[in-house]
């Protein structure tokens, strides 16, 4: 009698896997489904931009600018780059670089209706491993990338000489 009893319960365990269907995870970018991310461009203003050698010998520029977030949304900034620096990180003139500090620029939270300053003597970039064409007088084009997907692009002149950090 348990043997039937047993062979009662397996079809009706296997018809209940064949009729419930399973689930299926929603497949998205998590970056894109945050609300107000997708056009941080539009927030974000990037100025009083400067770009200086700093250690000479070790071929190393220091990248000083002001972020503006003009928006009701606070933004992320998820990366910076550029094709004049085959390396960027981020750098504190006067504190000991940690690995916050190195990835500083790679989950930079901008608060709405903030402004950030990176300049000489505090946070800021530094180049290393720059492009050996790159003096003086020229400009580097560099890429803030924000959670969302979009980007910003600031055209940063290259300046003197001047060994500060």
């Amino acid at each position: 009698m348990k043997l039937h009893y047993h062979l009662g319960i397996m079809p009706a365990l296997l018809a209940g896997l064949l009729v419930h269907t399973p689930a299926i995870a929603e497949d998205r970018d998590p970056g894109k489904a945050i609300p107000g991310q997708e056009n941080a461009q539009k927030d974000i203003e990037i100025k009083d931009v400067s770009m200086q050698l700093v250690r000479p010998a070790g071929h190393v520029y220091a990248v000083y600018f002001t972020l503006t977030n003009k928006g009701e949304n606070a933004h992320l900034v998820t990366n910076v780059s550029s094709s004049s620096c085959r390396t960027l990180v981020g750098h504190h003139s006067d504190q000991e670089s940690t690995t916050g500090t190195l990835n500083l620029f790679t989950h930079l939270s901008l608060p709405a209706n903030t402004t950030l300053v990176f300049p000489h003597g505090g946070y800021h970039l530094l180049c290393l491993d720059p492009d050996p064409a790159l003096k003086p007088g020229q400009e580097a084009t560099f890429t803030f990338s924000f959670l969302g997907g979009s980007s910003k692009n600031v055209t940063i002149p290259v300046g003197e000489e001047k060994a500060v950090e």
